[in-house]
């Protein structure tokens, strides 16, 4: 009987599936998508508007899952080596 995996194991396949969806050429691009156009990333929004924040919110999320902000979080002394 396989042993059970952990909530930490779960949540790294999870996050591995991200990386293998949204690395490839075109996961790049729907993951533009989705941060550009659906979460108005790098647009001056509203704060006190909780679509637009939350949407904003979500998309960084999706992003960060993925993977699209190691190498920042490298660079800035906030991820592994």
């Amino acid at each position: 009987m396989p042993e059970e995996k952990t909530e930490e194991q779960l949540a790294r396949e999870m996050q591995q599936r991200y990386k293998n969806v949204f690395g490839s050429a075109e996961g790049r691009i729907v993951l533009g998508d989705i941060l550009f156009t659906l979460g108005h990333f790098g647009d001056t929004i509203d704060p006190t508007d909780p679509v637009a924040m939350t949407e904003m919110e979500f998309a960084v999320t999706i992003a960060r899952t993925a993977g699209a902000f190691d190498d920042l979080y490298r660079k800035l002394g906030l991820g592994k080596e």
